[in-house]
C-alpha cells in the first residue's frame, strides 16, 4: 500500500440582522490561516476505534432499478452496504467506479478507507474532478453504510462526534428561466408545506448573462424579499454568471435587501474575481461546489477567497474529504456549508455532515423530491420536514430501508467480486 506520507507530498493537494446572525453564529470570525493547515486537512476521519473488527471487503456492484442507480458492497461476512446514486452521472461514470476504484477496495478492510482513497486516488489523479471523485463518494456512502451495519451504529458515529441530530432547512430552487412570480410561486409553496422560511434562488443565465437574465434578476431581488417577508432568510446563487463588476453591482442590491448569501457570483475557478468580489461587499460569498482538489481548497481558506467554503459532498468524492475541508476552515476561523449535487436522497449526505460539523450553519440546503421507495430504518415512514427541520436518522448505517420489493428489480450492471 502507498504511503500517506508519500501522498500528502504530492496530493494534499457580514450584515448586523437575524438573517446573517443565523447563518454565522456557529462560526468565529476568521483571524487568520494556521501554518499546518494542510496536515489538518489531512488527517483521517474515519473513527476506526469503533470497528473492531476487520471489514473485508467481498464485491462491489452497480445495480440499475427502473431509472435509479445503486452502489451495493458486501463484506465477507456478508453484510451490505448501499448508496443510490446521482442517475445522469452514474450512466456516463459506472465504468470509472469498476474499472478504476473498486479494484483498490476487493479483499480490504473497509476500515483502512483513508489509505485506499489516497492509494485509488494516486493511480488515476490525473482524472482527478467530477468523474473520478462522484463515483468514489458513491462507494464511500455505501462502504460507510455497510460499516455502521457491521457494528450497529449510525454513519454520524463513524465520521465525528455529533455536535446536532437535526437541521433547519432551506429550499434551493432548480429554476433559472421561469418567470419571477413563478419562482415566487415555488418559494411560497416550500414555506407552506415545510415550514422554513429559508430559501435560495438563482440568479443570472448560469456562465453568461443576458438583457432577459438582467431584467428577471433586478426584479427578482426585491421582489423574493417583499414577497417572502423581512423574516425571511435569503440566499442567491448565480453560478458563475456574473464578471466582477456585475457581481458588485447585484451584490449591492442583495444588501439592500438584506440576503444572507452569495453563491459563486463569478466564474468558479476565478479566485482573484471572486476574492475582488468578497472584498467589496459585505454579504459573505460563498464558494468551492465545483471545486476537487483539497490544495485549491486550502488556498481558498489561507487567502480568504470567500467567506463559506462550500465543498460538493459528491463531486469532491465524499463525507470524509469534505470534513476535511471543513477541518481547515474552522481552523481559520471561517464558516462551511456542504454543497448538495445529488437529488434523491442527498440531503441524508447533508445531514450526516452537518451532524459532526461545528462550522457549519444550521440552515442546509434541500431540494426534496426524493423518487425512491424508502423510510427510515426502525419506522414506517420517509423523512419529512418538522417545522423547518430534518431528524438525522439514528439507525445504523445511513439509518434508512429501502422497499424490499424494489429492490427485488434489480439489475446487475457491473460488479467486481473476489
Amino acid at each position: 500500500m502507498i504511503q500517506r506520507r508519500t501522498l500528502m507530498k504530492i496530493g494534499a493537494a457580514g450584515l448586523a440582522c437575524p438573517l446573517t446572525q443565523a447563518l454565522t453564529a456557529s462560526a468565529a470570525p476568521a483571524t487568520g490561516a494556521p501554518a499546518n493547515l494542510r496536515e489538518i486537512g489531512n488527517r483521517p476521519v474515519l473513527r476506526r476505534e469503533l470497528l473492531p473488527n476487520p471489514v473485508m471487503i467481498q464485491s462491489i456492484s452497480v445495480l440499475q432499478i427502473d431509472d435509479q442507480f445503486m452502489v451495493r458492497v458486501r463484506s465477507t461476512d456478508g453484510v451490505e452496504g448501499t448508496a443510490l446514486c446521482n442517475p445522469d452521472l452514474m450512466r456516463t461514470l459506472h465504468r470509472t467506479l469498476i474499472d478504476r476504484i473498486a479494484p483498490f477496495f476487493i479483499k480490504k478492510d473497509a476500515r483502512d478507507l483513508h489509505d485506499l482513497q489516497f492509494e485509488a486516488y494516486f493511480k488515476s489523479y490525473k482524472w482527478q474532478g467530477l468523474p473520478f471523485w462522484s463515483p468514489f463518494a458513491w462507494l464511500e456512502l455505501a462502504l460507510l453504510d455497510l460499516m455502521g451495519k457491521t457494528v450497529g451504529t449510525s454513519v454520524a458515529n463513524l465520521i465525528g462526534n455529533p455536535v446536532r441530530r437535526s437541521s433547519s432547512l432551506y429550499y434551493a430552487s432548480e429554476d433559472r428561466g421561469s418567470s419571477a412570480q413563478y419562482v415566487i410561486d415555488e418559494l411560497k409553496g416550500f414555506v407552506a408545506e415545510s415550514g422554513s422560511n429559508a430559501v435560495k434562488y438563482r440568479l443570472g443565465a448560469r456562465l453568461r448573462t443576458t438583457a432577459q437574465s438582467d431584467a428577471r434578476d433586478r426584479e427578482l431581488i426585491p421582489l423574493v424579499r417583499r414577497e417572502l417577508g423581512d423574516a425571511a432568510i435569503l440566499y442567491v446563487d448565480s453560478n458563475s454568471s456574473y464578471d466582477v463588476k456585475q457581481a458588485l453591482y447585484f451584490g449591492r442590491m442583495l444588501e439592500e435587501y438584506k440576503y444572507g448569501f452569495f453563491e459563486e457570483p463569478v466564474l468558479f475557478d476565478d479566485f482573484d474575481g471572486t476574492k475582488a468580489v468578497a472584498e467589496g461587499l459585505s454579504i459573505p460569498i460563498a464558494g468551492g461546489e465545483i471545486e476537487s482538489s483539497l490544495s485549491r481548497f486550502e488556498y481558498m481558506i489561507r487567502h480568504r477567497v470567500v467567506q463559506i467554503v462550500q465543498p460538493d459532498l459528491i463531486y469532491f468524492g465524499g463525507l470524509t474529504r469534505a470534513i476535511r475541508v471543513a477541518r481547515m476552515a474552522e481552523a481559520a476561523g471561517m464558516q462551511v456549508l456542504p454543497h448538495m449535487s445529488d437529488v434523491g436522497l442527498g440531503f441524508l449526505n447533508v445531514l450526516f455532515f452537518a451532524a459532526v460539523v461545528p462550522n457549519t450553519t444550521d440552515f442546509q440546503e434541500y431540494k426534496g423530491g426524493e423518487k425512491v421507495p424508502y423510510v427510515v430504518t426502525g419506522t414506517n415512514a420517509p423523512l419529512r420536514p418538522i417545522k423547518g427541520r430534518l431528524q438525522v436518522p439514528q439507525g445504523p448505517g445511513l439509518g434508512v430501508t429501502f422497499d424490499p420489493a424494489w429492490l427485488a428489480k434489480a439489475k446487475l450492471v457491473a460488479e467486481v467480486k473476489t
